[in-house]
Order: C-alpha cells, then structure tokens, then sequence
C-alpha cells in the first residue's frame, strides 16, 4: 500500500511543547506555557460543574446535532439554527469545508504565514494551495483577492491573524466580500474575535445575510478556555450548511464538549474581566519592551510576536531553562521572532524579567 501522492507532501503540524515534557528535560518544578494562546484563567466554575454532571451520563451517545448548543448560539447571534454548524474544534469544520468543495484541478488562497490547517485540509482533498506573502505583518488583501481565478474554491482569512495578531479592517473585508460575490467561499477565522479593541472589530456576522458566500469560523478554545475539549463553529448560509452535514461525521462532539461551551454561553458575562485583563497585561508588555528597544507587532489577539533575531534558537532555549515554553517564529513562518501568549500578571512580570535579561545577553 503507497499513500495518495497529494497526501506525500503535506507538511507536519508542530504542536507547541508540553509542561511534562520540560519539566522533565530541565528538571524544573514549576514551567509555564506561553506558546498555544489558551486562556490561562481557566474555564468558569459553572463550566467545569457542568463538565462534572455530564460525566456521569457519558455511557449514552451525544446529540447528534447539538441541538442545545446551536440554539443557544443562534439565540446569541442573531441567527437560524440551520445557518449553525458545530465541530470538533474549527479544525473539523476547515477540514469539512476542503471536503466539500476542493478537488483536483482547484485551489485555495492563503495569506503567508497563517494557520497550518488550511493547507493541510486543501492538500488533503488534492487542491493547489496559492500563498500570498503578508505585507507589513498584515494579509495582503488586494493581491489575495488578485489570486483568485475560476479554479478558486476558498480564499482563507484570518482576523485577528494567527501568527500576527493583526486584525483585518471593515475596508478590506468589504473589499473582498463585494470582489469575491458568487465566486469562492470566503472563510473568515475568528478564533480570536473576543479580543479585538471595539474600533477593530468589522462585526462580520452582519454581512452573513448579504453574502452567500460567507462563512465565519469560531471557537470556545479561546476566551472560554476549553481548548482540550475541541469544539467550534461555522455560521454561514443554509445551503453550505446544509453541504457540510451530509460530510459531518454522527456524534462529532462529545457530550462533555458539548455541555460545557453551552455553559460558557450561559456564564459569557465573565469574559469581559478576561478581555480586560489581556488588555491591561499587553499594554504592560508593551511599555516594558519599548523601554528597551525591542520591537514587537501590535496584536488584537492575546499573544503577539515580538522580535529576537538571529539568536532566537538561543534566547528560546534559555527561556526554556528558567521554565518558559513560547512558539518558535520558525515554526510559524516568521524566522527571527517568538510568538508569546499573555498570561496571568504574575507570570507575565516574571517572563518579562527573564526575557529582557535573556535578550540583552545576545543582543548588546
């Protein structure tokens, strides 16, 4: 047996590093993980109690069509129910997006660097994945649009952007919506949405009643800090909903999952404080890093990358020794920088003075 030959040249996902694994190498009590931008609060209370009494009943299948969860979102945004469908992270839905539409002879647009995913899940179904290089840490919007041809199934957006942080204006979204209707899906990835500064933000599930061919990707990984249960959503038209269930494997959320985001939802008040939070620390970082010349890209995320040069292999293995894991710029696609999520205050004080430290060591 041979692997399909599409399948020969995907690239590898290179997760972030574990808390065991370092703990272990360096023989270090305490480490801290500050390179796959989960929600270092942790989820509400009333989230992990609802974890707890779901626990018990796991010995039945989930519902299939997480028909609570979808009311509730749809309750929330505005929305029908039949425009919602939820996955197993967004990952799933990217992936049933490439299911559904790319084939042989097809393609998909990306910004370059962005989230791995898209690629893979394209390449996967046999599709040509056409890359346009950021500009100015920002997606080049005019030349992904330019990208597109008849063969384009999905141009891939992402805002805030992932490495980056940079957020896409209302400007630009309307310029790809107005260029790109009745042509390719336009997937935009809010993974982030929460986080974006209120003059930032181009509310995006207003345009879904105007553009068919929308669809907007969120998460409850993020600001409701339930990353290890997997579980996110697409909002768009009826009719590629309706295509991705006839893909949709049965019972793709768990029940667990599935009771704890429609817990978030009912506690989503306490994001705010959250929100707050990461805002006040950036602000921090911020200060902190002009205080000593070293550049960083402004984020609407709760990470941003923050420059380190030619030494970046060792400054990461340092911060590694005094117990900080952060994302590796080379395995992103931005050689030269680290990606650094925000944390609690106190971790966040204490990573800032061993970075700088660690950092004027190689860089005089």
């Amino acid at each position: 047996m041979e692997i399909r030959k599409c399948l020969q040249d995907i690239p590898e996902y290179i997760p972030g590093r574990t808390l065991e694994e370092i703990k272990k190498k360096y023989g270090l009590r305490e480490v801290y993980k500050l390179a796959s931008n989960e929600n270092m609060e942790g989820p509400h209370k009333a989230v992990v109690d609802a974890i707890c009494r779901e626990a018990a009943k796991v010995n039945y299948y989930p519902d299939a069509n997480c028909t609570l969860l979808r009311e509730k979102l749809a309750q929330l945004l505005n929305t029908d129910e039949d425009n919602l469908i939820i996955g197993n992270g967004t990952d799933q839905v990217i992936e049933m997006l490439c299911d559904c539409y790319v084939e042989n002879s097809s393609n998909v647009v990306v910004a370059d660097p962005t989230f791995l995913i898209y690629e893979k899940a394209a390449l996967k179904c046999g599709g040509e994945v056409r890359k346009i290089p950021l500009s100015q840490f920002r997606q080049d919007i005019k030349n992904m649009v330019s990208a597109v041809d008849s063969h384009t199934k999905i141009l891939f957006l992402t805002s805030p952007h992932n490495p980056t942080g940079t957020a896409i204006s209302q400007k630009d979204f309307e310029y790809v919506l107005e260029r790109l209707q009745g042509q390719a899906l336009v997937v935009l990835d809010e993974a982030y949405v929460e986080y974006v500064s209120p003059e930032a933000d181009v509310n995006s599930l207003s345009y879904l009643n105007k553009f068919s061919n929308l669809v907007i990707l969120r998460t409850f990984s993020k600001i409701f800090a339930l990353a290890g249960l997997r579980v996110g959503y697409g909002a768009a038209d009826k009719r590629i909903i309706k295509d991705l269930n006839r893909i949709r494997l049965p019972f793709n959320v768990n029940s667990l999952a599935q009771a704890a985001a429609l817990a978030a939802l009912n506690h989503r008040q306490e994001i705010e404080s959250s929100v707050k939070q990461i805002q006040q620390e950036k602000k921090k970082f911020y200060s902190r890093l002009d205080e000593h010349n070293i550049r960083y890209i402004d984020s609407q995320a709760n990470f941003f990358i923050i420059e380190t040069g030619k030494y970046t292999n060792q400054i990461i293995e340092e911060l590694l020794r005094q117990g900080f894991i952060v994302r590796p710029g080379c395995n992103l696609g931005i050689d030269g920088f680290i990606r650094v999520t925000i944390s609690l205050p106190p971790i966040n004080d204490k990573f800032l003075e061993n970075f700088i430290k660690i950092y004027h060591q190689y860089n005089n």
